[in-house]
């Protein structure tokens, strides 16, 4: 946002000038001048900024103190003050949102308006829950702030509470607890974080982070983690691959892009630890909690159906189709038993090294000869160490790979002397 108004400015500079030179005409330098001078007006002024931070932080050490007050004679209290004290941040909270509807405040006053209500909510909670003694667990309370935070996030389009949501959706998380809890939450989140991922929204680039923190949430809170995580994992990495891809083309600064190379580089380990060992493909018996099934099944369902979304909405291309092809593999542990997996995974890490390090080439794109030659040297590390290989066997796979590797670094440099010709 912050390169967006510099270039804004340095246009508005250059107007004058132009027109000066008879570049363009005046009618147009005023036009020019008159939308530009609009759109920097749209973007908030420091002054502001720095007003409102000062604010919050001076309302903050404010309520510290009165809470380290009240803390001090809370037990003084009637039990009709102390909930009356309690509600105060709420009814604050609740002033403040009408007050930013009605008169159509700005995003600064939306954000906070949001954040504080629910903050208010939570604190009205929590302190009856200590008035009767109502007991419960952090991911009770937190499942119940969640949902009721929901909806301040899409009335205000509040980026900061759905930020806090996240974050705050990883304490809904636990062993004992109700295992569908944490995925309902993350999935009702999800309409207002693909709305604010579209291509003229204003914070799509910090969503994009929280979406890939959002999955996160989602995956650790789907029961793979007890039942077999490998699926899961692999669906989530693919999902953020292929999209990610879409965004090489669209994007240009790589910290813009948080998709492709965390779940690229996830997406390599599996692969390497599936064709190392076969822990990876254990899966354990969870039938006498059905709960947990069902969320694990469902969990990946809805994943399937964002990847085939994703993999159907641009043109087949061959990380799509890798991805697809290590989804599937990623199921056989599933319905067949047999020991091979280990022998998959090994030639999937190979099929998709040659066949990113051929794209690259094929294409002059760097991006996916580095992707395969970092798959290529992962096989050749994990295999070069592997004690259930022989020696004998080892080298000869090293030399015939070493021989591959300049056999094609032959054709590829005639190919290029054909193509400067």
């Amino acid at each position: 946002m912050a390169d967006k108004k510099q270039y804004i400015k340095w246009i508005l500079s250059e107007l004058p000038r132009l027109t000066e030179k008879g570049i363009i005409q005046s009618e147009s330098a005023a036009l020019l001048e008159e939308y530009y001078r609009s759109r920097l007006a749209a973007f908030p002024a420091p002054q502001k900024v720095f007003a409102l931070v000062s604010g919050i932080i001076g309302i903050v050490m404010v309520t510290a103190g009165v809470i380290l007050f009240l803390n001090y004679n809370w037990d003084m209290f009637p039990k009709a003050v102390r909930i009356a004290l309690a509600a105060l941040p709420l009814a604050a909270g609740t002033g403040i949102s009408y007050f930013t509807i009605l008169k159509g405040k700005d995003k600064l006053w939306r954000e906070a308006s949001a954040v504080l209500t629910s903050a208010g909510a939570g604190t009205l909670i929590a302190v009856l829950s200590q008035i009767y003694h109502t007991g419960g667990e952090l991911h009770e309370f937190m499942f119940l702030l969640l949902l009721l935070s929901l909806p301040l996030i899409f009335i205000f389009n509040s980026v900061g509470l759905a930020s806090l949501y996240v974050v705050l959706s990883f304490w809904v998380n636990g062993w004992n607890i109700t295992p569908w809890w944490n995925n309902l939450t993350v999935l009702l989140l999800l309409p207002w974080l693909l709305f604010s991922l579209r291509e003229k929204s204003p914070v799509k680039v910090w969503c994009r982070y929280l979406t890939l923190l959002a999955g996160i949430s989602f995956f650790a809170g789907c029961g793979g983690n007890r039942y077999y995580f490998l699926s899961t994992a692999m669906l989530m990495c693919s999902i953020f691959f292929v999209n990610g891809m879409d965004l090489v083309k669209e994007e240009g600064p790589f910290f813009k892009n948080p998709w492709l190379v965390p779940a690229f580089a996830v997406q390599t380990v599996l692969l390497a630890v599936g064709s190392s060992t076969d822990w990876l493909f254990r899966s354990y018996d969870s039938s006498r909690n059905a709960a947990e099934m069902w969320t694990f099944y469902g969990s990946n369902l809805i994943l399937g159906a964002i990847f085939i979304v994703s993999f159907l909405k641009r043109r087949i291309t061959l990380e799509r189709s890798l991805s697809l092809l290590f989804i599937l593999v990623c199921f056989i542990p599933l319905m067949w038993r047999e020991p091979v997996m280990r022998m998959i995974f090994n030639c999937c890490l190979g099929i998709g090294g040659v066949g990113f390090m051929r794209k690259g080439i094929k294409s002059a794109s760097l991006l996916a000869f580095n992707g395969g030659a970092v798959m290529i040297c992962v096989l050749t590390g994990c295999r070069f160490f592997d004690s259930d290989l022989g020696v004998l066997f080892r080298s000869a796979g090293l030399v015939l790979l070493g021989i591959g590797f300049m056999v094609s670094n032959w054709f590829f440099v005639r190919y290029c002397r054909e193509a400067s010709r």
